[in-house]
């Protein structure tokens, strides 16, 4: 299971992993009169990913004691914005 545009190093529950980026599409936040709703109004993030052990493997055990993976998609916007940066 490759393919991913991204890894990068990261931790569920304090355990130590790897987080695969399978997708990533940012929508910037539109003006007030040129949004529709509000999703386009404050913009937003689709991203899909995989947890992976140390290796590179898939975790699914790891990923399932994700209770919210909102700290791993901010650490997703913020790696690929740097990745954006440094070119």
């Amino acid at each position: 299971m490759r393919g991913f545009i991204k890894t990068f190093v990261s931790r569920v529950e304090g355990i130590p992993c790897q987080i695969g980026v399978m997708s990533y599409q940012r929508y910037p936040a539109l003006p007030a009169r040129q949004a529709h709703s509000d999703w386009e109004f404050y913009g937003c993030t689709e991203t899909d990913y995989v947890v992976l052990d140390r290796k590179g493997r898939p975790a699914p055990w790891l990923q399932a004691k994700l209770r919210d993976d909102d700290y791993i998609v901010q650490e997703i916007i913020d790696q690929m914005e740097q990745e954006k940066c440094d070119y």
